[in-house]
C-alpha cells in the first residue's frame, strides 16, 4: 500500500510538477535571449535613418565643394 500512497500522490502532484517545469524553462529560456540580445550591437531603425540623411548631405555637401574646387582650378 506504501507504494500504492506515494504513487497516488506523484499522480495528484504531476499536473503541479509540469508546471513548475514549464515555468522554470521559461525562465532559463528568458534569461538567455536576454544575454543574447545585450550582447548583440542592435540599433534601433531610427538610428539607421539618421545615419542615412546625414550620410546624403554630407555626400551632397563633397559634391558641391568638388564643384567648386573644379571651378577654380579652371580660373
Amino acid at each position: 500500500m506504501t507504494n500504492e500512497f506515494k504513487l497516488d500522490d506523484l499522480l495528484k502532484d504531476l499536473p503541479h510538477l509540469a508546471e513548475s517545469a514549464n515555468e522554470e524553462v521559461r525562465n532559463i529560456v528568458k534569461a538567455a535571449l536576454g544575454r543574447l540580445i545585450q550582447d548583440m550591437d542592435l540599433v534601433y531603425q531610427e538610428e539607421i535613418d539618421t545615419l542615412k540623411q546625414m550620410l546624403a548631405r554630407t555626400e551632397a555637401r563633397v559634391t558641391e565643394l568638388e564643384n567648386s574646387l573644379e571651378k577654380l582650378e579652371k580660373n
